[in-house]
C-alpha cells in the first residue's frame, strides 16, 4: 500500500526542521497543510518556511495564495490530493507538513458535500452573530434540537457554520455530516509523526519565535502590507480578516493595535505570545482527541 507522512503538531514545535531531516533519507516533496503559510505575504509574521527551498526540497501549497484569496478546506485537499498522486507518480515519498488539523483530517477522512456559502449569507449570519448571538443559537436549536448537544453556545464558530448552513439550505448541518463524504486519496497507509514538546519548551520556543519576528521587522512587514493594500488600519478587524484572510495570523490584529496605538510595544509583544501559547494548547487538544491509530493510521508522539 502507498504511504504518505504526516508531520503535524502546534506552533513552535519544530515540524520544519523536523521535516528536513525525515526528508534527507527519502526522496520526498513536502505539501503544506498550514492554513495561513498558503499566502504568500507576512513572511515573518507567519514564519515562513524558506528552509525547504534552500535545502532543495521540492514543496508545494505554500505562498501560492494573495491576501485577499480565500481558500475552502474542499479546495485545499483537492490540491493536496492531486499532489500526493503526481509524487507518487514520480516515485517519491509525499510528506503534508503543518498544524491546521482540520485539513488534515479532511484530506485522511473527506468531507460532507455542503454547498457553497454566499458571501451575502457570511454577512448576515455575522452580522447576527455580533448583535444579538443568544437569537442565532435559538434559531439553530429550535431547527434542529440535535444541534444543542451537538454543538454548545461556546463554540461560535461551529454555531456560525450551522446557521450559514440552515439559511442557505434549509436543512441542518447534521443532515450533511449523516451523508456519504466526498474522499479524496484512496487506499494509502498514512504514517503520522505528531511533535508535541513538553509544556516548558513550546512555551520557550514560542517566546524566542515571537522575539525574532518582532527583531526581523514583522511591525514593518506588517504596515507595508497595510499600506500596500491601500487598507486604512482603523477600519475594524472583523472587517479586515473578511476580505483579507491572511491578517488572520496570529500577532496580525495585535501589531495593528500598537500601530493605531491603542497599546505599548512590550504589550503588544506580550499578546502576541500569550495568544501564541493558547493557540499552541488549542492544536495540542485538537491532535490528541481527534487523531488516533487504525490499520490504516500509524502514530508516533514526538517529544522533542
Amino acid at each position: 500500500m502507498k504511504r504518505v507522512v504526516v508531520i503535524a503538531g502546534p506552533t513552535s514545535s519544530g515540524k520544519t526542521n523536523y521535516s528536513i531531516k525525515y526528508a534527507e533519507n527519502c526522496d520526498a516533496k513536502m505539501i503544506n497543510s498550514d492554513s495561513i503559510q498558503m499566502y504568500r505575504d507576512l513572511k515573518i509574521l507567519t514564519d515562513f518556511p524558506t528552509a525547504y527551498k534552500s535545502c532543495g526540497i521540492e514543496h508545494k501549497l505554500f505562498g501560492f495564495l494573495g491576501s485577499d484569496e480565500k481558500i475552502t478546506v474542499f479546495d485545499w485537499a483537492t490540491l493536496a490530493a492531486n499532489e500526493v498522486e503526481t509524487t507518487f507518480q514520480k516515485n517519491k515519498t509525499p510528506i503534508i507538513v503543518g498544524g491546521t488539523g482540520f485539513f488534515i483530517n479532511t484530506l485522511i477522512n473527506g468531507i460532507s458535500p455542503i454547498p457553497e456559502i454566499s458571501q451575502k449569507v457570511r454577512q448576515n449570519a455575522s452580522m447576527l452573530a455580533k448583535n444579538n448571538y443568544d437569537e442565532l443559537c435559538e434559531h439553530i436549536y429550535s431547527h434542529d434540537p440535535r444541534l444543542e448537544a451537538a454543538i454548545p453556545r461556546s463554540k461560535h464558530r461551529q454555531m456560525l457554520r450551522a446557521y450559514e448552513v440552515m439559511l442557505t439550505t434549509g436543512k441542518s448541518i447534521l443532515h450533511f455530516h449523516e451523508t456519504a463524504r466526498t474522499k479524496f486519496i484512496q487506499e494509502v497507509f498514512y504514517d503520522f509523526s505528531i511533535m508535541v514538546p513538553n509544556r516548558e519548551k513550546l512555551y520557550s520556543r514560542v517566546s524566542d519565535r515571537v522575539d525574532s519576528m518582532m527583531k526581523n521587522g514583522a511591525i514593518d512587514e506588517v504596515q507595508a502590507s497595510l499600506s500596500a493594500l491601500g487598507i486604512d488600519r482603523s477600519c475594524l478587524f472583523q472587517e479586515l480578516t473578511a476580505q483579507y484572510p491572511i491578517f488572520r495570523a496570529i500577532g496580525a490584529k495585535e501589531i495593528i493595535e500598537y500601530l493605531n496605538g491603542k497599546c505599548a510595544y512590550d504589550t503588544m509583544v506580550e499578546l502576541i505570545k500569550k495568544n501564541t501559547r493558547h493557540y499552541a494548547k488549542r492544536q495540542i487538544t485538537w491532535f490528541q482527541n481527534q487523531v488516533r491509530e487504525t490499520e490504516k493510521i500509524k502514530i508516533q508522539w514526538i517529544n522533542d
